[in-house]
């Protein structure tokens, strides 16, 4: 009886980590906030059509991490902006239109290398970092002061 109960066992816990395995993993562009205060991110990237896009705000407590940009990153470019409290923590040289009046919402801007389209309350142009993600589906990418 204890030698078919531990088979049985030995036979469930081999079936629930082949399922573990089997689940394909979550592939993000994950930020981690790694500064002493709340960090406010936003992302660029480049679409299939050549459509680019920034998305704000990520706001983000000392210690955690969200994904900011949900789906394979292999081999992409994806610009990142962040301030916090005591100021800019991320930059570069990537232009890119956010909104600042909506800190509290986030908000989409297509076509948001163009300084054109930047126009009206709160949107202004920032410089973002251009991340290289390499040829991993996912990417991780730390804010620090």
């Amino acid at each position: 009886m204890l030698k078919k109960l531990l088979i049985s066992s030995a036979s469930i816990l081999i079936s629930s980590a082949a399922l573990v395995f089997a689940t394909p993993a979550r592939a993000d562009f994950v930020v981690c906030n790694r500064a002493a205060g709340r960090a406010y991110v936003a992302i660029s990237w480049t679409d299939q059509q050549g459509q680019t896009w920034s998305r704000g705000w990520l706001q983000l407590d000392p210690g955690n991490c969200a994904s900011a940009y949900r789906g394979r990153v292999s081999n992409a470019e994806i610009g990142v902006y962040a301030e916090t409290p005591t100021g800019v923590v991320a930059s570069g040289n990537t232009r890119r239109c956010v909104i600042w009046v909506q800190v509290q919402a986030s908000w989409n801007i297509r076509d948001a290398a163009n300084s054109n389209r930047c126009k009206g309350n709160g949107r202004e142009m920032k410089a973002f970092e251009t991340i290289r993600t390499g040829g991993s589906p996912d990417y991780t990418y730390e804010v620090y002061d």
